[in-house]
């Protein structure tokens, strides 16, 4: 796979800030014959901006003085993938109408969307908030990995016996969400981890109010506390429930 160092400099320069300034909504994934590929971190979304290194194979007027580029979606008409090139100079430009697309879309509201575990996952994000100066860059250690990844197994057999019946399909999505979690904890970023944590938490509180709640309550005094005791910096509120918790 390739390395910055195969990278050519101007492009290097040229994409690196616009992608260090949005690491809260994409992330960078190695992907042979590319540059560059980026994906939302949301794992649901299906958007992503690649700079080919060869793309002779795929365009049939290729121009080896241009770069070749992959994005979906296109643009604010057309949510299709499509395929271009361009000079380097005009590459940033690409990629940053790109990320405001996706952003936009994220941001805007939808019936589409489930604005209910989403307005109670972005409150326990927000309330859980990590504010290392690497949160969208670096995973957890692994000591905190091994500590989450046990929490995460707790709550797997306690939303398995004692989630409320009901919700049979519910309960699913939730068992599924925990154990992509688990399985992507390597190579997840801090905020990626808190962000797929909470929305389960969200979910729970949507499916079983009273149950998510002691879900949440239990995170606090187990999961948050000991990672805090490991070195994660929390922002001011977590800090006063902690504090409530003696």
């Amino acid at each position: 796979m390739i390395t910055k160092k195969d990278l050519p400099f101007d492009l290097l320069n040229a994409i690196e800030p616009i992608a260090q300034a949005n690491l809260d909504l994409i992330v960078f994934q190695k992907e042979q014959n590319t540059y560059y590929s980026f994906i939302e971190t949301d794992s649901r979304a299906s958007s992503f901006f690649k700079i080919l290194i060869d793309g002779s194979k795929r365009l049939g007027n290729y121009d080896k003085s241009k770069y070749t580029f992959e994005l979906k979606p296109a643009d604010k008409t057309n949510p299709r993938r499509i395929l271009s090139q361009d000079y380097l100079s005009e590459l940033p430009k690409h990629f940053e109408r790109w990320v405001k697309l996706v952003r936009d879309i994220h941001e805007t509201p939808s019936v589409h969307d489930d604005n209910f575990t989403k307005t109670y996952a972005e409150f326990y994000y927000n309330e859980f908030e990590i504010v290392d100066d690497d949160v969208h860059t670096a995973p957890f250690n692994p000591e905190q990995q091994d500590l989450i990844d046990l929490y995460l197994e707790s709550l797997l057999e306690t939303v398995e016996q004692s989630l409320d019946e009901g919700i049979e399909a519910e309960k699913a999505e939730i068992l599924q969400d925990i154990r992509e979690i688990k399985t992507s904890l390597p190579n997840s970023t801090k905020s990626q981890v808190m962000k797929a944590i909470t929305r389960v938490f969200g979910k729970l509180f949507k499916s079983a109010r009273s149950f998510g709640k002691e879900i949440v309550n239990e995170a606090r005094k187990r999961l948050i506390k000991k990672l805090f005791d490991l070195g994660i910096e929390y922002g001011p509120k977590m800090l006063e429930e902690l504090d409530k918790l003696g």
